[in-house]
């Protein structure tokens, strides 16, 4: 039986939004609500916070602790290092990666990119849905296999890299054997991700349209609210071409 669990990677070190893990959204964090979300995922055996030392990220550890939500701290500056150990501390067979700025991750296609992932892990390492966007920013998954993370572990010696491990793959595609599924139509210049003010009052307008405590919504609720009231895209429009910032040049 292959084991697979999510984990958010999250910490409070964010200088353009700060502790933006920790923002309300609907009177719940923003990380209650990406943990919410992908518990409702039929194909995860757990879902995990994995965040830098306590120090630096007490908000996160004492949510996390008051909440019964599983957690793992680790190393503040090498995020392959938190993955790689968070991934051997549950014993999973893979992982699957979601970062602290994705409120609106849909359990839907974490099911469909973890499904694809174990009928054809022995043809892949990494399934994706970031290699060619077609989903909205913000929808971002990738399942990695812990086989995967240990290759990255011991192969990435640059420190920047480490924590921006994605560009070591890019860098090296010999090395892994990736899928990446795309969406029938293209989303990929919708931004519904946080990072920046306008990011968080977008999502607010979202929240406020559509969540309730009783169920989940899902990227078509999203799409037909955008369809119906389009000016809520512009909200945080001006930041479409902005991803990755501090991102190594590689």
């Amino acid at each position: 039986m292959t084991k697979i669990i999510g984990i958010i990677q999250a910490r409070l070190g964010s200088t353009r939004l700060p502790k933006k893990v920790m923002l309300d959204l609907a009177g719940r964090p923003v990380l209650w609500h990406i943990y919410n979300r992908l518990k409702k995922c039929t194909t995860l055996d757990e879902v995990v916070i994995s965040t830098g030392e306590y120090i630096n990220n007490k908000e996160i550890c004492d949510f996390a602790t008051a909440n019964n939500l599983h957690l793992f701290v680790g190393n503040e500056k090498d995020l392959i290092d938190r993955l790689y150990k968070t991934a051997l501390k549950y014993d999973a067979d893979a992982i699957v990666r979601i970062t602290g700025d994705c409120p609106l991750v849909d359990p839907n296609i974490v099911d469909m990119l973890v499904t694809e992932f174990i009928e054809k892990m022995k043809q892949f390492d990494i399934v994706t849905n970031v290699e060619k966007r077609t989903f909205p920013h913000g929808l971002d998954v990738e399942v990695i296999s812990t086989k995967t993370l240990k290759k990255l572990w011991e192969e990435i010696n640059e420190l920047e890299l480490r924590e921006w491990f994605p560009f070591f793959i890019q860098k090296n595609p010999d090395m892994f054997k990736i899928l990446n599924i795309e969406n029938n139509n293209d989303y990929s210049k919708l931004r519904w991700t946080i990072d920046y003010l306008e990011d968080y009052e977008f999502l607010q307008k979202i929240y406020e349209n559509l969540f309730t405590s009783q169920q989940i919504f899902y990227m078509q609720d999203i799409i037909d609210l955008l369809t119906k009231n389009p000016k809520l895209k512009e909200i945080n429009s001006k930041y479409l071409d902005h991803h990755n910032v501090g991102a190594p040049k590689i």
